[in-house]
């Protein structure tokens, strides 16, 4: 152990190897742990569930899914190949199988994560980085989530890692990467500058460089192009050039918004939720550490750093809050936090203790932070049983947002699982939803829990006058104290004569308590605009 640090020894030696088995098998238990076994996926992850499953039975690619188009479809369509080789006619085991997917990326990123690390430190500290990032409680959370990350991280990364090595075959890889990762989301073109700056600047003295950066840009094209064209096909627009232009236009045209304090809030909020608890003890050290000696790779690292920052600067100058848009960033701020163990070894030069101490510390943050934030399950698992109730009863409700996720994602297949796997389009989506807020303005800022009132109507008449133009048939009103004035009113008072109460979950011994009322239009004509 106390030369782990100076030993050059091939990347993976025997002992590497075994290693890092052996912190991939924690990283799973870990994982497992925290399944959330039968309770389906929900917003994004649903969306991309539906997409995979249409690709995988009729193998065209969707326009769109339910009305939603998808622009980053590099995820859905490689997870339509696990679909395509799974067989089951229950629809929860496609939905655990996307989670399991997710997972096993988010594992496997520990080799391109290792051989980052080796590339400036010995073996020892290179384990030391996969485990600064693999049991980053973000990253465990985001993996079980079913949703795009993991693959972009580890896409990402790749990329990274073939371009530091002195092989120029790899370099050229390293732009195949690229283009893979831009499919699975569109944020990814930005690393095409960096990338192609680092390759010009690298090569500056060979004569037929131009040639070759071209032959590297090609190959970007050429991975690139043919889902592009697909896309075009399929819903008009490639979502990459066409997001990006947009994405522009709304850097440009936010000058004065980044400066605002609501932007700057933005971004050091969602930083500050990203990188804590671990990154946040041990970042800032290393920074210093890494770039305290100065080279070209350390520049290469730089650079990436910066672009993948993008999004969230991006992110912010909307007035989003949203710490997943740094999850890229974690392979590089491993390989920082390594430098602060570097230099506390450094200082006390007590190898095996500080390592040991680190993985305690890494270990119980984690942990503890995964206790402390994970997901009510009963109240979950309460939330979507209830949830065949609403949609039993009920055909169009007002939004009550988390919860109605479990009714939205509610169709024929529910009710009839032997019919699963079936096209999106041959299934019914039976029940709508009024929007109470406007939950987009809400889920930029992360309020729903506390309380953001965009579209909050002045009374229940007022919302039930608007609902009856869209259909409005019953009121779903729960024990959630965030709700609008006029719903915690519906949920505490039941004598409101054009309300029959039709439903109460109390009745049922759940701990989730939501009532359905169903509205009796003749009754409201009479006394609800008295």
């Amino acid at each position: 152990m106390e030369n782990l640090i100076e030993v050059k020894s091939p990347i993976f030696s025997r002992n590497s190897l075994i290693y890092l088995g052996i912190i991939g098998l924690v990283a799973f238990v870990i994982r497992f742990f925290y399944f959330p076994d039968g309770i389906p996926v929900s917003f994004d992850a649903y969306t991309y569930f539906w997409y995979a499953n249409d690709l995988s039975l009729s193998g065209n690619f969707p326009t769109d899914v339910f009305g939603v188009k998808i622009a980053n479809n590099g995820w859905p369509t490689f997870l339509s190949i696990f679909f395509y080789l799974f067989n089951s006619d229950n629809f929860f085991h496609y939905m655990d199988l996307q989670r399991y997917v997710t997972i096993v990326i988010s594992v496997i990123t520990i080799i391109p994560v290792f051989v980052l690390c080796r590339k400036f430190c010995g073996s020892g500290l290179s384990l030391l980085g996969t485990i600064f990032f693999v049991f980053q409680p973000r990253i465990i959370e985001n993996s079980l989530l079913g949703i795009t990350e993991p693959l972009f991280i580890l896409l990402t990364l790749s990329c990274l890692v073939l371009f530091l090595q002195n092989n120029l075959k790899l370099k050229y890889i390293s732009f195949a990467f690229l283009a893979l990762a831009c499919l699975v989301r569109y944020e990814g073109i930005v690393l095409i500058l960096p990338l192609s700056f680092l390759f010009l600047f690298e090569n500056r003295s060979n004569k037929i460089i131009i040639p070759k950066f071209l032959l590297a840009i090609s190959i970007f094209t050429i991975v690139l192009l043919p889902m592009l064209f697909l896309r075009i096909d399929a819903m008009g627009y490639d979502g990459i050039f066409s997001h990006s232009t947009s994405a522009v236009e709304v850097y440009t045209s936010g000058t004065k918004i980044i400066h605002s304090s609501i932007a700057v809030f933005s971004l050091i909020k969602s930083t500050g939720l990203a990188v804590f608890p671990i990154f946040f003890i041990f970042v800032p050290l290393g920074i210093y550490g890494f770039f305290r000696k100065r080279n070209f790779d350390k520049y290469v690292v730089l650079l990436f750093l910066a672009f993948l920052t993008l999004p969230i600067i991006y992110a912010s100058i909307r007035e989003i809050t949203e710490p997943r848009y740094l999850f890229s960033l974690f392979p590089i701020l491993s390989l920082f936090s390594i430098y602060t163990v570097k230099e506390i070894i450094g200082k006390f030069n007590r190898t095996k203790l500080i390592f040991i101490i680190t993985i305690f510390v890494v270990l119980s943050l984690s942990v503890v932070f995964l206790e402390y934030t994970k997901i009510d399950y009963q109240h979950e698992m309460e939330a979507y049983q209830i949830g065949f109730e609403v949609h039993k009863s009920a055909s169009v409700i007002n939004e009550y947002l988390p919860e109605v996720k479990y009714v939205h994602g509610k169709d024929d297949l529910f009710w009839n699982l032997g019919t699963f796997p079936v096209l999106s389009s041959e299934t019914e989506r039976k029940v709508k939803g009024i929007k109470i807020f406007d939950y987009d303005t809400c889920f930029k800022e992360k309020e729903l829990e506390t309380g953001c009132r965009q579209y909050d109507y002045p009374s229940l008449n007022k919302f039930i006058d608007f609902g009856k133009n869209h259909g409005l048939t019953h009121i779903i009103a729960d024990g959630n104290s965030n709700r609008p004035d006029f719903i915690k009113d519906v949920f505490e008072n039941e004598g409101i004569p054009y309300l029959t109460k039709i439903y109460d979950s109390s009745e049922y011994d759940y701990d989730y308590h939501l009532k359905i009322f169903r509205i009796d239009y003749e009754k409201f004509e009479l006394i609800g605009h008295n």
